[in-house]
């Protein structure tokens, strides 16, 4: 039985598809099973992955297009491996990013959740773009009140932690922000961090989900950012909301109404001790 489950939804993902999987099967960590979902693809992804014949990847064949969440939850159903991990059809993994996170896991036992920094590709405007994701896992829960901040293709979780979950990882509900919304609802149960070194590299082009289905994720990400503000014990205004949701984009207030809601967080935070006080101040020093 392999330690490691790697999950792969697959469609019409043709075009990157090859270099992905390969991606998978030329990692130096070698004891896993690569499950790869396909998802009812009207292009050739099938054919291409017909190619493989590595014994090593376990392939579940939908034979009409059922959605992300659902294959997901369909290959961590198949999966047998303590750790799971995420991988996306068209982005790559460096050959040493199961064995770091693996190692660092390891090493961390309270660590249930493991991600890795990115670096963007495919998009000459945008590969000069690397994102710096928290490390530390105190500003990094203090940070998923805001937005999402762990790479979910480059994320490694430990099997037992998501079996304390409730209901299967992934809800249909969520579509399109189901990574953000899996994080909140571990962040109670578990702690999660990334590495600080690059593992993956991401890839932007026009036909991944982040473009085709932005307003709907966005939407997504604001109803996730919102409920765990009600789970902290806070019922933003509309205008409090607008400017929580602003918090970290260019489009934020920088204003008397920013810092008031922000003396609100850190107040409320005193009252229900859900984060580290430390921490959420150092989150949210850029708008003290």
């Amino acid at each position: 039985m392999p330690n490691l489950s790697v999950l792969m939804p697959v469609y019409n993902a043709s075009r990157f598809l090859r270099q992905a999987v390969e991606s998978i099967l030329c990692q130096s960590y070698t004891d896993f099973e690569l499950i790869i979902i396909h998802d009812g693809s009207t292009d050739n992804s099938l054919e291409i992955l017909s190619h493989f014949t590595d014994p090593r990847i376990k392939l579940i064949d939908n034979p009409v297009n059922c959605g992300i969440v659902t294959c997901l939850n369909r290959g961590f159903a198949a999966a047998s491996g303590a750790y799971i991990a995420r991988m996306d059809a068209d982005d790559y993994s460096l050959p040493d990013r199961f064995k770091a996170q693996l190692e660092f896991m390891n090493l961390h036992p309270d660590i249930g959740v493991c991600g890795t920094q990115y670096r963007i590709i495919g998009e000459a405007k945008a590969e000069s773009l690397i994102p710096k994701l928290p490390t530390d896992p105190d500003l990094l829960a203090c940070t998923l009140l805001f937005h999402c901040c762990l790479a979910h293709p480059a994320v490694m979780m430990r099997r037992h932690v998501l079996e304390r979950l409730d209901s299967p990882p992934y809800e249909s509900s969520y579509e399109h922000a189901e990574d953000y919304r899996l994080w909140a609802r571990l962040s109670g149960i578990t702690r999660m961090t990334n590495l600080k070194d690059c593992h993956l590299l991401y890839r932007h082009h026009d036909a991944q989900i982040s473009r085709t289905m932005s307003p709907e994720q966005l939407k997504q990400a604001e109803r996730i950012s919102l409920e765990q503000l009600y789970q902290f014990g806070l019922f933003p205004t509309a205008e409090e909301l607008e400017i929580h949701l602003a918090l970290f984009s260019p489009k934020r207030h920088g204003d008397q109404a920013e810092r008031a809601w922000v003396r609100k967080i850190l107040s409320n935070n005193l009252q229900v001790r859900k984060f580290d006080q430390a921490a959420l101040n150092e989150v949210l020093s850029h708008c003290i």
